[in-house]
């Protein structure tokens, strides 16, 4: 890789850390604005449910929170730049292959190439940023409530 090709994938790299950080903010926001769904006296809202099922283990409900969570982000990906979300989408696992298979079958990308509105490719994009930059966060979150739920003080 020459140097402009490093310099092009490392601006890529922030922007698309920048973007993620920024949605995880917003979406945990959202979460702190929704009423709980356990009843068990401690948590106040989702996120606080959210990060007391990955940290003691996850309810029989734990996909509707997941599903929930994952059309949040999705919203806030419909709603930026193609290349805001080709930034994203690079770093997904799935990018690679995606990539490889359409270089094979001869498709051309450019610029205007967006994965948006494509099944595949945004839910990669809204998997990528809940499981790395919004339940990493919820693994190690602590708060009052929590470590009374939890027991460590």
């Amino acid at each position: 890789m020459d140097l402009e090709q490093k310099i092009l994938s490392n601006v890529a790299i922030k922007l698309s850390d920048n973007l993620c950080k920024k949605i995880a903010r917003q979406t945990i926001r959202w979460m702190q604005g929704q009423n709980t769904a356990i009843d068990i006296g401690y948590l106040e809202n989702l996120w606080d449910d959210v990060c007391y099922q990955l940290q003691a283990g996850r309810s029989y409900s734990w996909n509707h929170y997941d599903f929930a969570i994952m059309t949040y982000v999705i919203s806030k990906l419909e709603k930026l730049n193609k290349y805001e979300a080709n930034t994203i989408w690079l770093q997904t696992d799935n990018a690679y292959d995606h990539l490889v298979d359409m270089e094979d079958k001869g498709i051309a990308i450019d610029s205007r190439f967006t994965p948006m509105r494509s099944p595949p490719y945004v839910d990669d994009m809204a998997r990528y940023i809940v499981k790395d930059y919004i339940y990493s966060q919820a693994d190690t979150w602590q708060n009052d409530r929590l470590r009374q739920l939890l027991g460590s003080f």
